[in-house]
């Protein structure tokens, strides 16, 4: 699955943005492919934002767009989530 990789502008620095990617991408580990929103190709978006304002979301139109923010629960929920919405855009197809 290709998932393109957006943050915010980090408003909130007492969430470390870096540290939940880093381990979204360990627990994905080949199962998803990272890209940049410029990039084409891609199934889902994930944003990540340090809270529930999500500034970045109102430039990103797509039917798999997934804004995590500090509240999220955990980094394989994340991976699970995206995975789901590569299933589901599969499905459709």
């Amino acid at each position: 699955m290709k998932v393109a990789l957006k943050f915010c502008g980090g408003c909130d620095p007492t969430y470390d943005r870096i540290e939940l990617v880093r381990q979204v991408k360990e627990i994905a580990a080949d199962s998803i492919q990272w890209l940049t929103p410029a990039e084409f190709g891609y199934e889902a978006i994930l944003l990540v934002c340090g809270c529930e304002k999500a500034c970045p979301a109102s430039e990103m139109v797509h039917a798999s767009l997934l804004i995590v923010t500090h509240h999220e629960p955990s980094p394989d929920r994340v991976v699970a989530r995206l995975l789901e919405k590569g299933k589901n855009n599969a499905d459709q197809d």
